[in-house]
């Protein structure tokens, strides 16, 4: 997906509310602020992403302010959160079956701060979290569970902490199925992305069965082939994997070449702003769940 004026107000908007959580000198946020306005001027660009963008002002503000993960405490809430809700989601998996699997890993996306337009709350969340598994949910339904059913490989490219620990949970069922499962959370901290550690203390806490591999994505948002590993590049480009491509950096990000995983390649994700849901084609706030 490529970047949209939207995306502009969107991307300072979020920068703003991480200096304000990071810095406490006006003075620095400011700064910081001025910097990544700088970067972004100077690379605008319609051949450029949403989340290349995200990810350099990510870079800058881990630069400016030291911290190898500024959001460290909202991603640590998060799944304090999430450990609460999984008892309602393994009961409703109980009662629904595969289907199930796809509306969890959708409502679990709900879980994200600092998008301009969305409005998230852990309490809200934890009050409504029946009612969102039941939400309309916007998929081309035949083909994503026809796709879930044929490959006896995935790769699963998590989204954000908190969520994770949903995300485990699907990931447990489908290596049940028997299914060879492979596991992408990103190498190092970036926005409140899921890392390796996160999705370790995730996969302890459900019992993800050990046949389940890590290769973790690069620390970006969303993928970037110029940056991943060979090892996960091999994975992602084997036609025997399906790709299950959590949330709207992923989305953005692997839009732009995706026509080379036709068939093999699914979205999940929440549509948390208007430039993602026109050009997914649904509408803003709805959860989805897409057979490319």
């Amino acid at each position: 997906m490529r970047l949209r004026s939207d995306c502009i107000s969107c991307l300072m908007e979020r920068a703003a509310y991480e200096c304000e959580m990071v810095f406490e000198d006006e003075g620095a946020r400011l700064a910081v602020l001025k910097e990544i306005a700088c970067f972004l001027c100077s690379h605008l660009d319609e051949s450029v992403t949403p989340a290349f963008m995200g990810t350099e002002r990510e870079r800058i503000l881990k630069a400016r302010s030291g911290l190898t993960d500024p959001h460290a405490d909202v991603k640590k809430r998060s799944n304090e959160v999430a450990k609460a809700l999984l008892p309602g989601a393994i009961e409703y998996f109980s009662m629904h079956g595969v289907e199930a699997l796809v509306r969890i890993a959708a409502a679990a996306n709900s879980m994200e701060y600092g998008v301009k337009g969305y409005s998230y709350d852990d309490s809200a969340f934890r009050a409504e979290f029946m009612h969102v598994l039941n939400e309309r949910l916007n998929w081309n339904r035949d083909s994503v569970l026809s796709a879930i059913s044929k490959h006896d490989k995935v790769l699963y490219l998590t989204d954000n902490a908190g969520e994770v620990f949903f995300d485990a949970f699907v990931v447990k069922k489908l290596a049940e199925m028997g299914k060879k499962v492979v596991v992408s959370p990103k190498s190092g901290a970036i926005i409140n992305d899921a890392t390796v550690s996160d999705w370790e203390e995730a996969a302890a806490y459900v019992d993800v069965p050990s046949t389940v591999d890590i290769v973790p994505a690069a620390s970006c948002i969303g993928v970037s082939r110029e940056d991943a590993s060979e090892e996960f590049l091999h994975i992602l480009n084997d036609d025997e994997y399906l790709v299950i491509a959590k949330g709207m950096g992923n989305y953005e990000a692997i839009s732009e070449f995706e026509q080379d995983y036709r068939q093999r390649l699914i979205y999940i994700l929440r549509a948390k702003c208007m430039p993602v849901a026109r050009s997914i084609g649904v509408n803003k706030g709805e959860l989805v769940a897409k057979l490319v």
